[in-house]
C-alpha cells in the first residue's frame, strides 16, 4: 500500500488536469458506447494502479449498472429509475473519475501548474483549490465526532432522522467552512500570493515516464473517440 501511495505522489499535476479535460471532452462528445466504456475501463485501471481499488470498483459498478439500465431496461418501457438521472450519471461519471484522481494528489501540484502557466494568478483560485481537500478532512472529523456521540450509530437512525442528521453535520460544517476559508486566504497572503515577482513551488511540473504513458494512451483514446 505504501508503494502505491508513493506512486500517486509521482504523478504530475499537469497530467491530472489534462486527463480531466480529456475525460470531459470524451464523455460529452463521443457517441460510441464501446469507446465510452473503454475510456471508463482505462480510468479504472489508472485508479487501481495508484492504489484506489475501492473507488475504482465503485465507479465501475455504478457505470455498468447505469449503462445496462439505459441500454436494456429503459427501451422496454421500465421507468422505475429516471432515465434523465441515469443519463446524467452516464455522462458525468467519466470526468468525476478523473477529477477524483486530481483531488487525491497534493493541492500544491495543481497550484504549481498554474504558477508555471501564463494564466493570471488569483488568490480566489488558490483558496478554492486548497479549500476542497481541507474541508473534506473537516467533514471526516465531524462524521467521526457524530459517531462517538451516537448520532450516526446505525443506518436506520440516519434514514429515519434525516433532518436531525443534517443538522448535526451541516451546521458545524458551515461554521468550519467560514473559518477554514479565512485561514486559507490569510495563509496565501502570508506566503506571498500577492507578490508580483515570479514564485517557485516545492513540487515539480516535469513529466515522468508514468505521466508519458498515461497521457499517450489517453490521447489515443481521445482521438479514437472523435473518429469512431
Amino acid at each position: 500500500m505504501k508503494k502505491k501511495e508513493r506512486r500517486i505522489e509521482n504523478i504530475s499535476g499537469l497530467t491530472c488536469l489534462f486527463l480531466t479535460l480529456i475525460s470531459c471532452v470524451v464523455s460529452f462528445l463521443t457517441k460510441n458506447y464501446y469507446i465510452h466504456a473503454l475510456f471508463v475501463f482505462w480510468l479504472c485501471t489508472i485508479l487501481i494502479y495508484f492504489g484506489l481499488f475501492k473507488q475504482s470498483l465503485l465507479y465501475g459498478l455504478v457505470y455498468l449498472f447505469t449503462a445496462f439500465w439505459l441500454l436494456e431496461i429503459v427501451p422496454k418501457g421500465v421507468m422505475i429509475i429516471s432515465p434523465m438521472l441515469l443519463g446524467m450519471i452516464y455522462k458525468f461519471i467519466v470526468p468525476v473519475m478523473a477529477g477524483y484522481l486530481t483531488f487525491k494528489i497534493p493541492s500544491g501540484k495543481i497550484i504549481a501548474v498554474f504558477q508555471k502557466s501564463a494564466l493570471p494568478q488569483s488568490i480566489i483560485l488558490i483558496v478554492i483549490i486548497r479549500f476542497i481537500p481541507t474541508i473534506s478532512g473537516e467533514f471526516r472529523n465531524i462524521r467521526e465526532a457524530m459517531k462517538v456521540r451516537g448520532f450516526t450509530g446505525s443506518i436506520s437512525k440516519v434514514l429515519f432522522h434525516p433532518l436531525q442528521t443534517m443538522e448535526y453535520a451541516v451546521v458545524p460544517l458551515i461554521f468550519r467552512s467560514i473559518k477554514v476559508g479565512d485561514e486559507l486566504a490569510a495563509a496565501s497572503i502570508v506566503r506571498g500570493i500577492e507578490n508580483p515577482n515570479k514564485r517557485h513551488s516545492y513540487y515539480s511540473t516535469r513529466l515522468g515516464i508514468t505521466d508519458g504513458i498515461i497521457l499517450s494512451i489517453s490521447i489515443c483514446l481521445f482521438i479514437l473517440s472523435l473518429t469512431v
